[in-house]
């Protein structure tokens, strides 16, 4: 079994750190609910800042074949464990077609739920286009996760 050395000392074992890391994708699929669900992590740690972003449908995260998007995803926010801290927002279309988004912030592969406005501001830092988000995109305050 693989370690990964973290910079406090503790050493974590890779399938420990996989097992923990699909399931927080788990927990922001239970979260949205019913829908087409596109999330974006941006991780900062000491070495820099990567992107990485995934589609699924929820609120059960199909791991049967999972998909380029998803394991990058998933290896990102495992990079909370070791420094780095990491932004997610999570864009939903429900059943009836209604678009919502919020946003975690990650640190140690623990989410803390982000508030409307704060979501708001973090779906603005991760856009290329600052006009803002259509009018039709509502911003909820995230749940916190299990």
């Amino acid at each position: 079994m693989s370690r990964i050395p973290t910079p406090d000392g503790r050493a974590l074992d890779s399938f420990s750190l996989a097992r923990r890391s699909v399931g927080l994708v788990r927990s922001f699929a239970r979260a949205a609910g019913e829908g087409a669900h596109h999330l974006t992590v941006v991780l900062v740690a000491p070495e820099g800042a990567d992107q990485a972003e995934c589609m699924f449908m929820g609120p059960v995260l199909d791991e049967s074949t999972p998909d380029e998007g998803l394991v990058q995803t998933a290896f990102l926010l495992a990079g909370t464990t070791i420094g780095g801290m990491a932004m997610t927002v999570l864009r939903t279309v429900g059943p009836d077609g209604t678009v919502t988004l919020m946003s975690w912030a990650v640190r140690d592969l623990v989410a803390r739920p982000a508030t409307a406005e704060q979501s708001r501001i973090a779906h603005r830092i991760g856009e290329d286009d600052f006009t803002g988000p259509s009018p039709e995109v509502t911003f909820v305050d995230a749940p916190a996760l299990l």
